[in-house]
């Protein structure tokens, strides 16, 4: 119960509130008298606690019984009724910062640090999108940005995604994205792995990824940064179809594992 105790404060319920919420749905209804046996609040205290949880909308009365009777609402529900709660408190928050907002110079490269503030500003982007989107992507972090991916691949008709895997894994639940295949190489020039999201054309995060606590990006809707992720994430496009459609030929060409195809410094003659 330790455990949910804890979880529970950071939504503003005290720890008598777990208990006689938790007591309700172990035995079932009960009396105050009853709940505060089985919960361990003092009867004292249990009437306000229970009083609490009904304002909460986390426990309902049974005013037709005498003594009174009181039951936990069901677990969806009580979830449900704190998702409610914290979105109203923050549509308030919202409407208060509001008032204090001024422009941000969107033209300036602001750095992101941390790896979960990283993916929570690519899902926001991605999120936000309305027209198109470019990605280059590892697979060992897709899966922070899946759900919106798909949901892009749904909504948009045109988006390009570029999948990077150390170990060449690229199933991953697309309809649509290309697969890089060069990684041994790129992981020795680049020291890590990385990620690149351009959003309509106007707004970008590039940054580099050496694990879950190393990972700083950029973002900006800089044009010409804007320009230059978003070509970069064209150009693999480009060059992974070409190698798609010659198959056999490019590896005639430039060898079994195309490493040749990497060679671009023409020999002096």
């Amino acid at each position: 119960m330790e455990k949910v105790i804890q979880l529970l404060k950071s939504f503003h319920f005290t720890e008598s509130e777990t208990k006689v919420y938790i007591s309700l749905l172990k035995n079932g209804p009960g009396t105050g008298y009853e709940i505060s046996k089985q919960s361990s609040v003092p009867r004292s205290k249990v009437y306000n606690t229970l009083e609490i949880l009904i304002d909460k909308g986390c426990v309902v009365v049974s005013k037709q019984q005498n003594p009174v009777n009181y039951s936990a609402v069901p677990i969806d529900e009580f979830i449900g009724n704190i998702r409610s709660s914290m979105d109203d408190n923050l549509a308030e928050v919202k409407q208060e910062l509001t008032s204090y907002n001024q422009t941000m110079d969107l033209e300036t490269l602001w750095y992101i640090q941390g790896y979960k503030n990283i993916f929570n500003k690519c899902r926001h982007l991605l999120k936000e999108a309305v027209s198109d989107v470019y990605v280059q992507v590892w697979k060992e972090d897709i899966d922070y940005i899946l759900d919106e991916l798909q949901e892009v691949e749904t909504r948009l008709n045109q988006s390009v995604i570029i999948l990077y895997s150390t170990n060449h894994d690229y199933d991953v639940p697309l309809s649509n994205y290309y697969k890089h295949g060069f990684e041994k190489e790129k992981l020795k020039e680049s020291g890590g792995r990385w990620i690149n999201i351009v959003v309509d054309s106007k707004e970008m995060l590039f940054g580099h990824i050496q694990n879950e606590k190393n990972a700083e990006v950029i973002w900006t809707q800089s044009v010409p940064m804007v320009f230059l992720a978003k070509e970069n994430i064209r150009h693999d496009a480009y060059c992974l179809k070409l190698i798609d459609a010659l198959g056999d030929d490019a590896k005639r060409q430039f060898g079994d594992e195309l490493m040749e195809i990497r060679s671009i410094f023409k020999n002096k003659q």
